[in-house]
């Protein structure tokens, strides 16, 4: 497209036609829009009514209102008055009658019209106005005269999914039965599939052209014969393959009698099952890989391989033929039960507008006399739909202004149908006069140079030939630079600064590792920046910050680690309500009043962190026990209130009794789990007011609601906490259109992580294709990636322009695949260095690492003279946690005494300015290896050992290493010790969650969570019977350290104790000096609770030497010593001695704490002591250990 002529929203002529008005971030689009809305009223005499804007959300219709009646409050009362220097120029306009060839009282008289009139404005959304027009129209639209909006069409799919399952499969013959059962074809899938096809244009699935269901269906059938044939004969041929021909540590090897077990079953009895057919996939001829060539492959494992082949192709067979049901299913059963949908009301509306019929032109008719004019904004979220519409009624000839307001750069919303070909062919087809807002006035003037400076000298930086990088101009003239300009004391720093990390391994760091070290780099910056940082020269504020990252998952992990870091944060995001752990909570406290007959419930409704009684209470009520029956009394008249004066007042009376609110606002996440609360009580009750529920059928829509979680309506998404004086976390995406006056960007050199099995792309003749990435050619997977690309472009486009004042853009080097499209961002800083050398983009970038990048951007900084605009800084991955004091210490009352829900403080009584080290800081001072075995990756020496090993079991084929050990503390941290139904659920979400493929390991991470949880630690003492109430995880702690700690600390214990004799080996070398004064902390893994005693359990995922028989007593005492576990857990127990000690007004050490335990997952085994160990430190130990940590300055 051609370069656009710059639009001084003021003056320019308002001339008829199409004009398509680009507003790059931050350019006044709202101020313009005002602006032509006002002088389309004084200068053109347009009514209000007759002026259409339209724009993206609900919110944005109000405030585009509110901005739009204020000006013409404000000009109808400037034009009274005479003239001031700093006037609006839109008025001093309206003053020039020469120029408007209007009086200045005709303006006056225009503009007190419309505001007497301003209520029959059409301030809408897109679908407001198409609701309009049918509503309005019922007979010219042929839609139903009373149709409502169907808020939950996604359950009608499922509904729709359920019943294509029943009418195909339910009589089908047992393989296909069993073929539509399996992992791969879900109706869950199946329905998620279905609801992202797009709603409202026409599109091909690209992978349609394999034929009939029914075709497909019979070749399943007669591959099924062979493979029955093949196994029968060549039975023992196959395991004899398998069993010499191929190496031992490999899946067809490992389980040949798994498999062969299940194939019998299967082939051989005829009992078909899912499961019969999915181990296929492991006894496939393409995944062998024989270490002789002499032995022909056997002939069941070649018809393995066609009957798999055959099996994807019915399973991409039926998803067709599923969508093709679903199109007419759902669209009979929306007319059958008056139902309209979202979507609904844009291609309705399309379809009336441009029909041929006399309906069609009555319509248009009716709709182009109503209006004048048309404004829409956002539009470049436009889809082919909406194109329709509009060049209909306003776009065919130059009868209305019509006014198309967006900025193709911010369009980043492709996953909900916007399609940015569109806007373009728009523009070409109704040959709309392009203009351009081109100053920014939200950004100080060196971050403008900046940003323009990153996109500006890069080649072609959003991929497409229409949409080339246009600089703005800075706002020289206003306030901007003076009111938001960053400083450090007096230095004026850069505004836009770019934040490596380092990395020296031979492997690159995994996607945990690198999102680990940027949480901690941005942490410990944020501390910096409130110690010394100022804007518009005052300081700067927690909620000046701002996160910007790519999904909700992350936003979620980043406000954790800010949490544990004392850092006040907020999250916005799209997460369910229902799929909090509030929810869960309250659903126990509404199930303990229902079933208020039932002790058992009552208990588990007072000890949830909601209730927060404590273990204590449940002693006391044994020995009061008119106390107990005063609570089960309490209880039932809980119920007596919920039937007669509804739930609300049931909880508000609760929380009263129990002082819940108070109580929970002292954790460290209180505003959060108080605000889930609250909403969770209204939306009881709201579900009670609209359809009158018994307190048992409430708990069920309550229980429903939590299963549906994924499907939530807007208005149970989780509502923000308080937002004063706190970090804003958000996606990019959620950002959109809003202004922060500090922002980081620490996940945008990140691929987005998405493995979805679909994409779409445009064909060359413009046709949307939906595929499948199994079956895509190489130029459909290159034309998806090119559209993925582009768009990633543009979400970088939107997060480097949300800041006013400072931003922080991360790069990591992340590893790329040679088919992986680099992330926009790494792309685009590759081909600063193309436009250095001025060579092509495209022939070495491949070959370029992101780690170059340390290279690239100083260059570009100095060859552009970019140094007071840019600045560039290299992080280490191990730096130390800095923090400052900025929040009130905590109540010294830690609250309750459940285990469950004691939480602390992470800055709980630091003094300002001392230097916090973790225990891996600490051992590496002294000279120790500085992390747990399970955090660290295996040796090649141990690797090279367990792969030789025959008989080695899966769980130590499992990853060793910080990701790993990272995952097998989240499954064991969350796990629900006593519901083993719910752990294979569990476990997949968690390895999806890490990256890890659910179907590979689920079955080898259950069996090892099942020996852990079922080897009796000591007698009658299983984890498997903790309740959760009886744990406590991830307990911190401080201690102080100083030079000389590890010496003094061994002189003060008493003689011939472990820690002793284990401290004065490690402390005689001078490598071992602790240098300064700081503090030490740490996190207990696991607290728990047993027949009145407490003990301290930390989870160890290490390998060892690889081996189950490795883990004898032996072997982990050395593994306990060699990497200096024993200060660790010394540490814990004095930790938990003292948190017990404020907990237990009777405490002793010797009746109340029964020992640590470091568990080794991998070797333990049920009716075996394998990968256990225990001890109980003497209670002279510890009280010589705490006082001394006591006394330490």
């Amino acid at each position: 497209m051609s370069e656009a002529k710059a639009f001084d929203c003021c003056n320019e002529p308002l001339l008829p036609g199409v004009t398509l008005l680009e507003a790059s971030a931050g350019t006044g689009k709202t101020y313009a829009l005002a602006r032509i809305f006002l002088r389309l009223v004084a200068e053109e005499g347009v009514e209000v009514s007759k002026i259409l804007t339209v724009t993206f959300t609900t919110a944005a219709t109000e405030e585009l209102r509110e901005r739009i009646r204020a000006l013409l409050v404000e000009a109808h009362e400037t034009l009274q008055e005479d003239p001031e220097p700093g006037e609006d120029p839109a008025f001093l306009r309206l003053r020039n009658e020469e120029e408007v060839e209007v009086s200045k009282e005709e303006c006056i008289r225009r503009i007190k019209l419309a505001i007497t009139c301003f209520d029959e404005a059409i301030i809408s959304t897109i679908h407001g106005f198409c609701s309009r027009v049918l509503s309005e129209n019922a007979l010219e639209t042929e839609s139903l005269f009373e149709a409502e909006l169907d808020r939950e069409s996604d359950k009608m799919t499922m509904e729709g999914v359920r019943e294509y399952w029943r009418e195909h499969f339910a009589s089908a013959p047992p393989v296909v039965a069993a073929a539509a059962s399996t992992e791969k074809l879900k109706p869950e899938d199946l329905a998620k599939f279905f609801n992202k096809l797009p709603s409202t244009q026409e599109y091909k699935l690209g992978f349609e052209q394999e034929g009939a269901c029914d075709l497909v269906w019979t070749k399943l059938l007669e591959a099924f014969d062979s493979l029955v044939e093949s196994w029968n004969e060549g039975r023992e041929k196959y395991v004899h393959f398998v069993t010499t021909c191929l190496k031992k540590n490999v899946k067809p090897c490992i389980h040949v009698a798994k498999h062969s077990e299940i194939i019998d079953k299967t082939l051989t009895h005829g009992e078909v099952s899912p499961t019969g057919l999915e181990v296929l996939e492991d006894m496939r001829a393409s995944i062998f890989n024989p270490t002789t060539e002499d032995v022909p492959i056997p002939r069941f494992a070649l018809e393995a391989d066609s009957f798999c082949e055959i099996l994807r192709q019915f399973g991409r067979a039926v998803r067709v033929d599923c969508v093709h049901y679903l199109d007419g299913r759902i669209e009979k059963w929306k007319r059958e039960r008056g139902l309209l949908s979202f979507d609904d009301l844009l291609s309705q509306t399309a379809q009336a507008v441009t029909s041929e019929g006399e309906g069609g032109a009555a319509l248009r008719k009716s709709l182009g006399d109503a209006f004048d004019a048309a404004m829409i904004d956002e539009f470049q979220d436009t889809d082919p739909v909406q194109f329709k519409i509009f060049r209909e009624l306003f776009g065919k000839n130059e009868e209305h202004w019509l006014y198309l307001i967006g900025d193709p750069k911010q369009s980043i919303y492709r996953f909900r149908g916007a399609d940015l070909e569109a806007y373009f062919d728009f523009a070409k087809k109704t040959n709309a006069v392009k203009f351009s807002l081109d100053t920014n006035f939200r950004t100080v003037t060196p971050l403008v140079g900046a940003v323009n400076a990153f996109f500006s000298k890069s080649q072609n930086p959003f991929l497409h030939d229409d949409l080339p990088f246009e600089q703005v101009k800075p706002n020289l003239k206003g306030s901007t630079d003076k009111e938001k300009t960053f400083q450090e004391g007096d230095n004026f720093p850069p505004p836009f600064v770019i934040r490596e990390m380092e990395w020296e391994g031979e492997k690159g760091p995994t996607k945990p590792e690198i999102q680990e070290a940027i949480r901690l780099d941005m942490a410990n910056e944020i501390h910096r920046l409130l110690k010394v940082g100022f804007i518009g020269g005052r300081k700067i504020r927690t909620n000046d910050l701002a996160i910007l990252v790519r999904g909700n998952f992350e936003a979620t992990e980043v406000w954790n680690y800010f949490r544990k870091r004392g850092l006040p944060a907020v999250v916005f995001t799209d997460v369910s309500l229902f799929d909090s752990a509030e929810a869960k909570e309250l659903l126990w406290v509404l199930e303990g009043i229902v079933d208020s007959g039932s002790e058992r419930s009552i208990k588990r409704a007072l000890a949830t962190g909601l209730l927060g009684m404590t273990s204590n209470d449940f002693q006391a009520w044994q020995d009061q026990p008119d106390e107990w029956a005063g609570w089960v009394g309490y209880f039932r008249d809980c119920l007596k209130t919920w039937r007669k004066e509804g739930v609300y007042v049931a909880l508000r009376e609760l929380f009263r009794k129990t002082g819940a609110i108070s109580l929970n606002l002292k954790r460290p996440d209180g505003e959060r789990r108080v605000t889930n609360f609250l909403h969770l009580a209204e939306s009881l009750h709201q579900a009670t007011s609209n359809n009158p529920l018994s307190p048992s059928s409430l708990v069920v829509w309550l229980r429903t609601r939590m299963d549906d979680s994924e499907d939530a309506a807007d208005e149970y998404q989780l509502r923000l906490e308080s937002e004063s004086d706190a970090i804003s976390i958000l996606t990019v995406h959620k950002s959109k259109g809003l202004e922060y006056p500090v922002v980081f960007l620490p996940s945008l050199s990140m691929t987005a992580g998405a493995h979805a099995k679909d994409f779409t792309y445009h064909a060359d003749d413009g046709t949307l294709v939906v595929e499948l990435k199994e079956v895509a050619t190489d130029l459909a997977k290159e034309k998806g990636k090119l559209e993925d690309g582009q768009e990633d472009a543009r979400v970088l486009y939107v997060g480097l322009t949300r800041a006013a004042s400072r931003c922080y853009l991360y790069q990591a080097p992340v590893p790329l695949s040679e088919d992986e499209r680099p992330p926009a961002q790494t792309r685009i800083m590759r081909s600063w260095v193309a436009s250095l050398e001025k060579e092509d983009e495209g022939e070495n970038a491949g070959e370029r690492t992101s780690s170059e990048i340390g290279e690239i951007v100083p260059r570009w900084i100095d060859t552009h003279d970019l140094s007071d605009q840019v600045e560039y800084r290299s992080f280490s991955p191990e730096q130390a946690e800095v923090d400052e004091q900025i929040l009130c210490d905590a109540d010294e009352d830690a609250g309750s005494e459940d285990l469950e829900s004691a939480k602390w403080k992470a800055n709980r009584g630091m003094p300002m300015g001392s230097i916090v080290s973790s225990f891996s800081g600490l051992v590496e001072q002294v000279d120790f290896d500085g992390r747990d075995l399970d955090a660290e990756p295996e040796s090649e020496e141990r690797l090279e050992k367990s792969s030789v090993d025959e008989s080695l079991p899966a769980i130590f084929e499992f990853d060793a290493g910080a990701h790993a050990g990272t995952f097998m503390h989240d499954v064991f941290e969350h796990l629900e010790f006593t519901d083993p139904t719910s752990w294979d659920e569990f476990i997949k979400k968690k390895l999806s969650d890490h990256n890890y493929e659910p179907k590979d390991w689920t079955g080898t991470i259950r069996g090892m969570v099942e020996q852990v949880m079922g080897t009796e630690l000591e007698p009658g003492l299983v984890l498997q019977s903790l309740e959760r109430k009886d744990r406590m995880e991830e307990m911190e702690f401080y201690f102080p350290v100083h030079p000389g700690f590890l010496p003094e600390l061994a002189s003060a214990l008493p003689e011939g104790c472990l820690l002793r004799r284990y401290l004065e080996g490690v402390g005689k070398s001078e490598k071992h000096r602790i240098s300064s004064d700081g503090y030490l902390k740490g996190l207990v893994d696991l607290i728990f609770r047993a027949d009145g005693k407490h003990y301290v359990l930390d989870w160890k995922s290490n390998k060892l030497n690889g081996r189950p028989d490795g883990f004898g007593q032996a072997q982990i005492e050395r593994e306990m010593l060699d990497h200096h576990y024993v200060l660790q857990y010394h540490l814990y127990v004095v930790a938990t001695h003292r948190f017990l000690q404020s907990r237990l007004s009777d405490y002793s050490y010797e009746e109340h704490f029964g020992g640590v335990y470091y568990l080794f997952t991998r070797g333990m085994q049920i009716g075996s002591q394998s990968g256990i160990f225990r001890d109980r430190p003497d209670i002279s130990v510890i009280e010589a250990l705490d006082q001394f940590l006591g006394q330490a300055k």
